[in-house]
């Protein structure tokens, strides 16, 4: 009798690795070559639409530098005037032809320090701008890293759940077959029919994430011919690595030195000092210079030509700017205040932040850790109670139980995998230390491998 149900139970076994192989091949796409995050993301980091703003963004205030360098610059003009001067008189008329040609140079000296202000606050609007550009590619990385990995572990989820629908079922078959030879409970069926529907539910709901994840990755990519099995999990570069804090308090020090909004917040200060500069220049003087050269040729000659050189220095003192300047002068004083407020806010928020991240990455470890150990006991346990099962040491409930533990490891396996990775990145970009060039990916072999 327990030979006959043994050789229903293999049957059963072969059955149960066909579906599971036939079921899992119809959520692929048609592309079949490999594709890594690295090279994904690639090809969308110069054309995304934020990238290319940022980088629009990042021209146009360069250019605003080299504008207000420009009023450094002399003005410079040429005149020519040409003409008769006709003259008439009771003892004399004069007809003269003339041509006169004046160079003028004139050249800003001193403006108490406007101009010089101005253009400090264009570089430090320029660097606002390359950070902003640095924050738009990070974003995007990190936001296609959460669309590869969450399609991955989609998956990876859906082939857990259809797995276990598939020893649900493998295991229903089996009891069913042992109450028909009579060495069986009628009550372990119904459980194990009972576990049936619920992985059948679970599999439509992790089927409906899974669709959900690829027109994540569809929409982000711009691309609907991937297949899913082809998909490299990314590693964490060794260099990536070695970047990431070994503590807390490290993790806060280093992000209070380069993270990157509260640079610009204190870029905002700067800016904010000197408009107000800029304003209190408007109750300086301006010294400008001027140097003129004429040249005046009377074309009949009878008057005569003649040549002048003019050298002027003029100095400007706005009596009226000690009243018309105030009101921009506050208003500049306050604005500076908000910044040095805003700053003091920021450097809290970048504190939390960087305590979030580290937090985030140290039990991201822990977890995995723990997740590898789970799924390995889970397998294990499972194999043990299927072979205690079929040998009559124990009942349908251990082998149902096990296979819900293990369904349950291997997603939370999949989820601390890849939160491992994004935590890393997320706390480099806290510290300003993200980069592309710190993705690598591997071939992950064996179902526990995380490569991370």
């Amino acid at each position: 009798m327990r030979d006959l149900i043994n050789r229903l139970i293999f049957q059963q076994s072969i059955l149960k690795i066909f579906i599971v192989i036939t079921t899992l091949a119809s959520f692929t796409f048609v592309n079949a070559s490999a594709e890594t995050l690295t090279n994904m993301v690639n090809q969308i980091l110069d054309s995304h639409e934020d990238i290319v703003n940022a980088k629009k963004e990042l021209e146009e205030a360069d250019r605003d530098i080299t504008d207000a360098l420009l009023a450094y610059a002399p003005d410079l003009s040429v005149k020519y005037e040409a003409g008769r001067n006709d003259k008439y008189g009771a003892s004399s008329n004069s007809q003269l032809d003339f041509k006169t040609w004046d160079w003028t140079w004139k050249q800003k000296i001193m403006d108490s320090g406007a101009t010089l202000n101005g253009i400090r606050n264009k570089q430090l609007e320029s660097q606002k701008s390359e950070l902003d550009f640095i924050t738009a590619r990070n974003d995007l990385l990190i936001e296609a890293a959460d669309a590869y990995l969450g399609l991955i572990k989609a998956g990876e989820k859906l082939e857990a759940s259809v797995a276990a629908e598939e020893n649900t079922r493998a295991t229903s078959g089996q009891e069913e077959i042992r109450v028909q030879v009579g060495s069986g409970l009628a009550s372990d069926v119904l459980k194990a029919k009972r576990q049936l529907a619920s992985a059948q539910k679970t599999v439509i709901t992790d089927e409906k994430s899974f669709k959900s994840a690829v027109f994540t990755f569809e929409k982000l990519f711009k691309t609907d011919a991937i297949e899913v099995s082809t998909l490299i999990k990314p590693r964490l570069s060794p260099e990536a690595l070695a970047l990431v804090p070994n503590s807390m308090d490290a993790t806060v020090e280093m992000a209070l030195a380069n993270n990157r909004d509260l640079l610009k917040s204190k870029m905002d200060v700067n800016i904010a000092r000197n408009d107000l500069n800029v304003a209190l220049a408007g109750f300086g003087p301006t010294v400008d210079g001027e140097l003129k050269y004429s040249d005046k040729k009377d074309a009949s000659h009878t008057g005569g030509s003649h040549h002048e050189e003019q050298l002027k220095v003029t100095v400007e003192f706005p009596i009226s700017g000690l009243y018309m300047e105030m009101p921009g002068y506050l208003n500049d004083r306050s604005a500076l205040d908000r910044a040095i407020n805003d700053l003091a806010v920021k450097e809290r928020d970048t504190i939390k932040k960087a305590k979030d991240a580290w937090i985030e990455y140290s039990n991201a470890r822990t977890m995995l850790s723990y997740s590898e150990n789970e799924a390995t006991i889970a397998q294990e346990l499972l194999t043990i109670a299927q072979k205690e099962r079929a040998a009559d040491q124990t009942d349908a409930a251990a082998v149902l139980s096990a296979e819900e533990a293990l369904e349950s490891s291997l997603k939370d396996l999949s989820d601390d995998s890849m939160s491992l990775v994004t935590s890393v990145y997320e706390i480099l970009d806290v510290i300003n230390l993200l980069d592309p060039s710190m993705i690598e990916n591997t071939k992950v072999e064996g179902t526990f491998n995380t490569s991370s």
